[in-house]
């Protein structure tokens, strides 16, 4: 399934369009929407959809403004314009920033059901290439991931990381969640393991020393998170793999 914002200052034209069952149809989920465009960029930053349905012609931000506000945040994921106005210079900037498409209001199912059609292989191939590369849709969340990985002897919680990063702790518990299917907690927890099997496997360092590179102070601590995660202590795992 892929996931849908849908972007409209019309309540009643928004309603009608991201209800048509061409969405569901074709694997299309609709995880939000908003009437106002200014409002909807921290919205769609938060969510991280797959694509963005937005109206062209909006008080605030039209749609290609919104888009660009979006890039410029480090939204990467789909544009697809509705609209009921034939704005020539608006769609040449539109298809200039990589817009996937646009639609011409009404829009009807067999035009909606072609460019979902496309729209699912473009994101499919995205999706391929986001696992290869270990990312995920959400910027934020691949850069606390990545920051982890580069800090792991940090004494990081929550709340440290959110004001890091200038996001509430809810907000990245729910990344962890949605995207990775774990818990912030977890995912510190298997990167500083899986960097301590690698440290007792090819360096001669201490069980003591790589609990403190693992970010560690407590060595008992250490040990016992350790042999909850390998089912053996340390030491045990250095003998029996080498």
């Amino acid at each position: 399934m892929f996931t849908c914002f849908f972007v409209d200052d019309e309540l009643l034209v928004l309603e009608s369009f991201m209800h048509k069952h061409a969405f569901f149809e074709s694997g299309f989920i609709n995880i939000g929407f908003s009437t106002n465009s200014l409002d909807s960029v921290n919205e769609i930053l938060t969510v991280m959809p797959d694509v963005v349905f937005v109206d062209l012609k909006m008080p605030g931000l039209n749609g290609v403004e919104l888009m660009d506000e979006l890039k410029q945040s480090g939204y990467k994921g789909e544009f697809v314009i509705v609209s009921a106005h034939r704005d020539f210079e608006e769609a040449r900037r539109f298809f200039t920033m990589d817009g996937f498409d646009y639609l011409v209001k009404p829009v009807s199912d067999k035009d909606l059901l072609m460019l979902l059609s496309k729209l699912s292989d473009r994101l499919s191939e995205r999706k391929d290439k986001r696992k290869t590369n270990g990312d995920t849709p959400s910027v934020e969340l691949n850069k606390i991931t990545a920051y982890l990985h580069n800090n792991k002897t940090g004494k990081h919680t929550l709340e440290s990381i959110g004001k890091t990063f200038h996001i509430k702790p809810n907000t990245i518990c729910t990344l962890f969640s949605k995207h990775l299917g774990t818990t912030f907690k977890a995912y510190l927890t298997r990167i500083r393991m899986e960097e301590a099997a690698r440290l007792l496997l090819t360096t001669k360092k201490s069980v003591k020393e790589i609990s403190f590179i693992c970010g560690y102070d407590d060595y008992f601590y250490f040990c016992r998170v350790f042999r909850e995660f390998y089912s053996c202590t340390p030491t045990a795992y250095r003998e029996d793999t080498l």
